[in-house]
């Protein structure tokens, strides 16, 4: 065989795996951006001092929970004038976790904001922990939206959205288009866009093409005037802080919390109680 013609097969064969792995990246982006979920247990099953603890079902379809905090918790503090009696929640905070992550793991970022006196739906996607269903992230955008209108309609009243790394991503979407409902929205270790931080993984195949979604939470966000925190980490190598601060820079009025010595991972440990107070601050909680 010439070496004309070995050339001709050798880049005959390069594009072929070219395509087929970029092909592979379209059609199984769902299970690599949304791998298996550990083990769930129940809640209600753990000691919960000061809060109670529902599994909130709507036809027999379990979709997360709702932690309340109980009349007389001493974390809540006094109410300030105009403000409910203790154990009356002062509004509602949603949160959304993260992937690899199931409602049952963020209890403790719930618990920030029970113990200040807020009720806090705990939102569970289709196929994560112990909700059935396809775990793709169309499915997760859909309930997202769906536990908060179902919230909106349970509790009339203030309302502000907490979303950490990939629920950052669902809270900035579940943003558009409900932005006079509500008080305040905080994106932890957030993409600006994932179509960006995509790109950065795999720069030699045209992901915003690929993508099924681009998840632009800038365009998302735009339209929203209200308090907006984002919270980013440092060291945080899975979605650089970058995509934080553009995401910022995008966004005038928002507000960055930068954690020097954190990672994507370890964000909370470094979230002390003042950097706390400074964040309900903020979103005027």
């Amino acid at each position: 065989m010439s070496g004309k013609r070995m050339l001709v097969y050798g880049c005959a064969i390069a594009v072929g795996a070219y395509v087929a792995a970029a092909a592979a990246l379209y059609a199984m982006q769902d299970t690599m951006l949304l791998p298996s979920t550990p083990p769930a247990v129940d809640l209600r099953d753990q000691p919960h001092p000061g809060e109670s603890v529902e599994r909130w079902e709507v036809g027999g379809q379990y979709i997360g929970y709702v932690v309340t905090p109980e009349a007389g918790t001493p974390d809540a503090g006094t109410p300030a004038a105009g403000m409910p009696a203790a154990g009356t929640p002062r509004g509602t905070v949603i949160v959304y976790h993260g992937n690899e992550e199931s409602a049952e793991t963020k209890l403790p970022l719930a618990n920030v904001f029970v113990h200040a006196g807020y009720r806090v739906v705990i939102v569970e996607y289709p196929g994560h922990g112990n909700r059935g269903g396809a775990r793709t992230m169309r499915a997760a955008l859909a309930a997202s939206r769906d536990v908060f209108a179902r919230t909106r309609a349970r509790w009339p009243g203030a309302i502000w959205l907490v979303g950490e790394s990939l629920g950052a991503g669902m809270a900035a979407r579940v943003v558009q288009g409900n932005e006079a409902a509500l008080a305040g929205v905080v994106l932890i270790t957030p993409w600006d866009t994932l179509a960006s931080v995509a790109g950065e993984k795999y720069p030699m195949f045209p992901v915003r093409w690929l993508l099924h979604d681009p998840f632009d939470s800038i365009a998302a966000v735009a339209a929203y005037g209200g308090p907006l925190v984002v919270v980013a980490s440092a060291q945080d190598t899975l979605i650089p802080p970058a995509h934080a601060e553009h995401l910022v820079a995008g966004h005038p009025g928002s507000r960055l919390m930068m954690l020097p010595n954190a990672d994507h991972d370890t964000w909370f440990d470094a979230m002390t109680p003042a950097r706390w107070q400074q964040v309900l601050q903020w979103i005027g909680a």
